[in-house]
């Protein structure tokens, strides 16, 4: 996969602030885009965008409110004259247990913040997005959304739903030049996946179900989002890639 025409590029990337949100901003740094980063921690946010050396601009701003989206959206169109690709990677992971334990609150908060989210992140990225003629949305799935873990029904079910979601909006989409793809990760060892290959239990249950036998690297996720977010990806809308070193596979 390559990158080309993402320099000079602006791109909004959700949940930036630490992790694999963190990384993805360095490595569109580091392909000369023009970013705009939204976390809820505007402290640990302006952190990130300290480092990187290209224009970045930074909002404080929860995924799960419509309103604070709306307005990140227009002022980052107001100071940049445009948005050009979007990567829906904000998402949490909380502890929940077995299905039938599962407290109806956490259930809730797990698909507001994961699916409810995403949707109105992409709804607020439209109408920047079919202004550029050339817009990428890349929303964030996840290797559980096809081979559950015990303990993670909400989880399992938001990433699920983002799937869904990802056809549906290239379906609607396509006719305003947006192309909507969506990255299915397996284990990567940061972000949410830390906990895993910092766990030898968690590790030893991973690694026995990944063909290539150990986590993946967040440069190596990266290197997919720098292709769906780029003019390389012309042709490519309603797909869901994944990348798990062969996670399931036996």
């Amino acid at each position: 996969m390559t990158a080309a025409g993402l320099a000079g590029r602006v791109v909004v990337i959700t949940g930036a602030s630490r992790g694999i949100g963190a990384e993805l901003a360095r490595a569109f740094a580091g392909a000369g885009a023009v970013l705009c980063l939204l976390a809820r921690n505007g402290e640990e946010l302006g952190k990130v965008a300290a480092d990187l050396p290209v224009e970045v601009a930074t909002r404080p701003c929860d995924v799960a409110d419509e309103d604070q989206l709306r307005r990140s959206f227009a002022d980052f169109a107001d100071r940049f004259g445009r948005i050009d690709s979007v990567i829906a990677n904000a998402g949490i992971a909380p502890a929940s247990g077995r299905a039938e334990k599962l407290d109806p609150v956490v259930w809730r908060r797990i698909l507001e913040v994961n699916l409810t989210g995403t949707f109105l992140t992409a709804a607020a990225a439209h109408p920047y997005l079919r202004d550029s003629r050339r817009g990428r949305l890349v929303l964030t799935s996840s290797v559980i959304a096809q081979h559950p873990r015990r303990g993670v029904s909400a989880y399992c079910a938001s990433k699920a739903g983002i799937e869904g979601l990802t056809r549906a909006l290239a379906a609607d989409w396509a006719s305003d030049g947006i192309c909507v793809n969506a990255l299915a990760p397996g284990f990567i060892g940061a972000g949410l996946g830390a906990a895993f290959a910092e766990s030898p239990r968690l590790s030893e249950q991973v690694l026995s179900r990944t063909s290539l036998g150990r986590f993946g690297g967040a440069s190596e996720l990266a290197r997919a989002h720098l292709f769906l977010a780029s003019d390389d990806c012309s042709y490519m809308t309603g797909e869901v890639i994944h990348v798990t070193g062969g996670y399931g596979l036996g």
